[in-house]
């Protein structure tokens, strides 16, 4: 009867065992199903793709109606149409956060009619959860203020002041001090900063997107893809640069802070197209893609074909401060568009339709300075 207890309680334990790997597994497949973050999309009809946005409320929302994405409300309206905004949303103007308060409605009510709003992780987004404010305006704290505030400033500048005098016990706090204190941390600083950090409520938000998505066979990214990072997937980049926002930095720069990486590079962008011919053709390869969309590197006032179409440059300069150019990339049945003051203009896809297309743009945008000097670059008689 002992030998058989024995064997009993050997095989209940066996299973017991077989029973926690198997509940362990089970437990990662949900875990990693829940932390997933899909950047890959087939056989999407309509694509509508918007650069930087850099805190301009307005103007972002009358793009998105230009392209017929919401109503004069803001509402979705487009049905299963993906919109694309490529990063930087914050920065240079004060209404960073009702853009995302709208972003994140659209996300929703995307969703629910089928369609998607990917909002891709830019260089500006990356440097705020970092703590880079340089560029951040003063609105954008503003906004961000409560009745609670001056206390919150408060109570820092006490914890900063013991920190202080525990570090050098001579350290006095006079007026002049405090107000200087005061200068550097204006109200609404704090709840900026505690919104912005990765467990923050923008923070955990922009950790839950890509840097880098392909849709149908385009690519879209901030920055742009430079050679040292043709090793890495989609996936490989999205969660590494998640991984970085999330406190996984080391010592040396990580993907999300190098100049070479995919949320600064401008290589493609701005790089002389004969220069750089070989690494696009390796990145279209390597991607399995036709086309790179890209934001981050404003010039012209409006969306600039580089290597006969096959990259775009989507930083119109949206927002005031960058001169308020208002269009959009239309991505029709493979064919692309600009959107621009109620006008569809197609993308050249040569150079010889190069010239057409801006002067065709300039009409339409006659103060775009930018574009009015390459036209005259473009027509300039060769010694």
């Amino acid at each position: 009867m002992n030998g058989q207890s024995s064997s009993i309680r050997k095989t209940a334990a066996s299973f017991f065992r077989m029973s926690w790997a198997v509940s362990l597994f089970l437990q990662l497949l949900v875990s990693q199903a829940l932390f997933a973050v899909e950047d890959k999309w087939q056989d999407v009809e309509r694509i509508v793709a918007v650069g930087d946005i850099h805190g301009d409320y307005d103007n972002f929302l009358e793009v998105l109606k230009a392209a017929d994405i919401v109503n004069r409300r803001g509402n979705w309206i487009a049905g299963e149409t993906h919109l694309v905004q490529l990063g930087d949303v914050p920065d240079r103007g004060p209404d960073t956060s009702k853009v995302i308060t709208l972003l994140k409605k659209l996300e929703r009510q995307a969703q629910r009619d089928g369609g998607r709003v990917h909002v891709l992780i830019g260089n500006h987004e990356a440097m705020n959860i970092y703590g880079d404010l340089r560029y951040v305006d003063p609105g954008e704290y503003q906004a961000l203020r409560t009745r609670n505030s001056r206390r919150v400033r408060d109570n820092y500048y006490e914890t900063d002041i013991a920190r202080r005098k525990q570090a050098n016990p001579e350290f006095v706090a006079d007026k002049a001090f405090r107000q200087q204190w005061e200068q550097s941390i204006p109200l609404g600083m704090l709840e900026h900063r505690a919104a912005w950090s990765a467990e923050g409520d923008i923070g955990e938000w922009v950790r839950q997107h890509n840097a880098v998505i392909k849709i149908n066979r385009t690519l879209f990214l901030h920055g742009g893809i430079s050679a040292e990072d043709l090793v890495l997937s989609i996936t490989e980049i999205n969660e590494q640069i998640r991984h970085e926002l999330n406190g996984g930095l080391g010592e040396e720069p990580g993907l999300s802070e190098k100049p070479t990486g995919p949320l600064w590079y401008r290589g493609l962008a701005s790089s002389d197209e004969e220069i750089e011919r070989a690494h696009l053709e390796q990145v279209l390869a390597t991607f399995d893609v036709d086309r790179v969309v890209l934001g981050h590197t404003p010039g012209l006032g409006t969306i600039v074909p580089r290597f006969e179409g096959r990259v775009l440059i989507v930083d119109t300069g949206l927002s005031s401060y960058y001169g308020g150019f208002l269009a959009s990339l239309l991505i029709e049945d493979s064919e692309a568009f600009t959107v621009q003051q109620d006008e569809k203009v197609p993308l050249p896809e040569s150079k010889e339709g190069l010239l057409p297309y801006f002067q065709r743009i300039a009409e339409l945008e006659p103060n775009a300075r930018a574009l009015q000097a390459r036209i005259n670059d473009l027509t300039a008689p060769v010694d």
